[in-house]
Formats: structure tokens, sequence, C-alpha cells
């Protein structure tokens, strides 16, 4: 089945790429599924549905794309939004209009339903979804190195959501690419949109992730 998505990430996955983003209907609007936008993010039969980096590497966030999905995996859990595609169906058609991201976001009181950094598996087992976008105001970057490997620091987003801080790693490689070479690239940007995904199971938890930042 044909369908058209806005790209609202394209990130960094276990030497591939998570691609996601929301369908759209007909006048290139959002579709609301369950009083929600209707995410999709294809995926190939990977170890985690990772898409070879090359398919995917002139998609880049707020294009629209065309793409013939083909069915969900038996099983999905919280990432209901996985669906298989036809590999060599994408095809970029167009550009989305940033002043739509209006439509697209949402107002939670928590994200993915606490407000740490990641979730315990009994809170993961009752969401029924693994990627949103979130409007903020109040952000900073930050380079944080860890003990085990000091020569590569991390990219980390910290930002406040509805009087929450929160401080995630960046998995946006466009985003790590122009913030390495202009570390003022934020400077005077008046709406930040924020794509946050949840990562598969590690040690038991499962991490929240800034995969997409779209600025103006």
């Amino acid at each position: 089945m044909k369908i058209k998505i806005v790209c609202l990430a394209n990130s960094l996955k276990e030497g591939g790429k998570c691609l996601a983003g929301i369908e759209l209907n007909e006048n290139n609007t959002p579709k609301i599924e369950n009083n929600r936008p209707k995410w999709i993010r294809p995926i190939c039969k990977t170890e985690h549905g990772q898409i070879p980096a090359l398919l995917i590497a002139e998609i880049g966030l707020l294009d629209i794309m065309e793409i013939d999905i083909t069915k969900k995996p038996e099983i999905t859990n919280y990432q209901s939004e996985n669906y298989y595609f036809s590999e060599n169906s994408i095809k970029k058609i167009g550009r989305f209009d940033f002043e739509l991201l209006s439509l697209c976001h949402e107002n939670k009181s928590t994200i993915f339903g606490n407000r740490g950094k990641a979730l315990p598996k009994d809170v993961v087992e009752k969401l029924t979804y693994s990627l949103i976008l979130i409007k903020v105001k109040k952000y900073c970057v930050e380079e944080k190195v860890y003990e085990d490997n000091p020569a590569n620091p991390k990219t980390r987003l910290l930002f406040t959501y509805n009087n929450v801080e929160n401080n995630f790693p960046v998995t946006d490689p466009i985003f790590l690419y122009n913030y390495k070479h202009n570390p003022n690239l934020l400077n005077g940007c008046t709406e930040l949109y924020l794509t946050i995904s949840l990562t598969v199971e590690w040690k038991g938890w499962y991490y929240k992730l800034v995969s997409g930042i779209i600025w103006k």
C-alpha cells in the first residue's frame, strides 16, 4: 500500500538508520488515529529493524516521501508504528511546511509515562507507542565525556518540557554534523521541535533519545 509520510527522524541505529514520520492525507496534513498523529516507522528484516543507510541517504527531515508499506510485524509491542516496506519504493516527492508542525506535536504531562531518562519493562509493557513530536522553548546542548571513551564525547540535549528537566542523547546525524561545525547553531532559534523515540531494551531499560531536531 502506497502512503505519504513526512520524515521526522532519520537517525543513527545499530550500524544503520531509523526512519520515522507521520502519515499524511491527500492534503499533506497529518492523519489522526486514536486522537494522535499516525506515526509510521518503516523497518527491514534486520536484528533491530534498522535500514541500510544508503537506502535513505537522500531523505531529510521535513521531506515528504512516498513509500510502499507491506505488513506489520507479528509482534510490535510498544513499537506499534513498525511496518515492513518494499525496499526500493522510497521516493522523495516534496517538502512539508514548517508551520504545519503545529498539527503534529503533542502536549503530554510526561514523555512516555515517566520523568526519567529511561523506562523499566513494566512501564514499557503498558505503552502503545514509541515516537512523539514535542515543542520546547528552554534547551541547551551538552558535550558529555565518558570514562570508557574520553576521546569521543557524546552530544546530549538538555531541555524543559512541562516543567520537567530532561537530558537525552542526540542521534540525529545531520544535527550532530552541523553542531560540530557550528556550536552556535541554535542561537536565535525561536521554535524547536524534537522527535523523541525509545530504544530497544538494554540491561532491563528502554532509553529515551532525541532522534530528530527541527528548528527555525
